[in-house]
């Protein structure tokens, strides 16, 4: 995947120590930072953060992006694949967008932007595990063109995986 994609009004880019103290605003916020063990209290949790994306984009080629507004460069989020639940051949899509910038459509956008360039790298099938509850998360896959293959159960409930084949795009 490479490393710097843009879209009308965003441009993302692969996180480096540089973002560490933008994004620690975004993870401390317990209004934005909902997923996960929710908000980070330091941030040393959040430079570790940037490592393990960095090292999987070294190990498996995936990457996941800052998103910045196109015009301000406010960093509004993140959006990018993971090895996940799902493993690297398989990834999986996350996205977080800042309780601010949300309703905005920036979600849908960056994850559009994200698949495409899944699907220039090869990849097959992209999974996002998500939420019954998170009714706005689950709207966003839809709209991706994405559908529920399968629930499973975890220590925090039901979590529905959603699924896309990339080849039929």
């Amino acid at each position: 995947m490479r490393a710097s994609l843009t879209t009308q009004r965003l441009r993302l880019h692969h996180f480096t120590m540089d973002d560490a103290e933008e994004l620690h605003g975004l993870f401390a916020d317990p209004l934005t930072h909902t997923i996960g063990s929710g908000p980070f209290t330091d941030p040393s949790q959040t430079e570790q953060w940037i490592r393990n994306r960095t090292r999987a984009q070294q190990e498996h080629g995936l990457c996941w992006y800052a998103l910045r507004d196109a015009d301000t460069g406010t960093l509004i989020g993140n959006c990018g694949m993971l090895t996940g639940r799902t493993g690297h051949a398989e990834p999986e899509l996350g996205y977080l967008i800042g309780k601010s910038h949300r309703g905005r459509g920036y979600a849908a956008e960056a994850a559009s932007a994200v698949l495409a360039e899944c699907h220039s790298a090869g990849l097959h099938r992209v999974w996002a595990s998500i939420r019954p509850a998170n009714a706005a998360s689950r709207r966003i896959a839809e709209a991706l063109g994405m559908h529920v293959d399968h629930a499973e159960r975890d220590e925090r409930g039901e979590l529905l995986f959603y699924v896309i084949d990339l080849r039929a795009r």
